[in-house]
C-alpha cells in the first residue's frame, strides 16, 4: 500500500509543478488569449511565447520530474517508484503534444527533463544518510 501511496502523491506533486511552471510563464507573460480559444490559436501562441516563457514551462518538467520522484520514493521506500512516475510524467507530455502543437525542442525536453529529473532525485535518494533503512 504504502508503495501505492507513494506514486499517487509523487503524480499529484508532479501534476501541480507543471501547472504552476505554466500558470508562472502566463503570470509573468500574459497572453492576449481568451484561455477557452480555439486549439489552433492557443497553439499559435504557445510557438510565438517569449523563450523565457518557454524555457519555465521545461524548468517545471524538470523539477516535477525531480520533486514527483524524490517524493515517490522518500513514502514508498522502493526503487522502481520514482520511475514509474517519470514515465507518467513523459506519458502526460506526449498527451500534451497530441491536445497542443509545441516547438520541437519544447517536444524534446517534455521527454527529457522529466526523466532526467527522475535520475537525478534516484541519485540523491540512494546517498546514504544516517537513520534511512535501506533500498534495495
Amino acid at each position: 500500500m504504502r508503495k501505492v501511496i507513494g506514486i499517487i502523491v509523487g503524480l499529484v506533486v508532479a501534476v501541480a509543478a507543471i501547472d504552476f511552471a505554466w500558470g508562472l510563464a502566463a503570470r509573468w507573460f500574459p497572453s492576449p488569449i481568451d484561455p477557452g480559444a480555439d486549439v489552433d490559436i492557443l497553439a499559435t501562441y504557445v510557438i510565438r511565447m517569449p523563450l523565457a516563457a518557454k524555457l519555465m514551462v521545461v524548468a517545471g518538467w524538470l523539477i516535477a520530474g525531480l520533486a514527483a520522484a524524490f517524493i515517490a520514493l522518500r513514502i514508498s521506500q522502493w526503487r522502481p517508484a520514482g520511475w514509474i512516475v517519470g514515465v507518467v510524467i513523459v506519458a502526460l507530455g506526449v498527451w500534451n503534444l497530441t491536445q497542443l502543437a509545441q516547438p520541437w525542442w519544447m517536444q524534446v525536453m517534455s521527454f527529457v527533463a522529466p526523466l532526467l529529473g527522475c535520475w537525478l532525485a534516484e541519485r540523491h535518494f540512494h546517498r546514504a544518510r544516517p537513520g534511512d533503512p535501506l533500498i534495495n
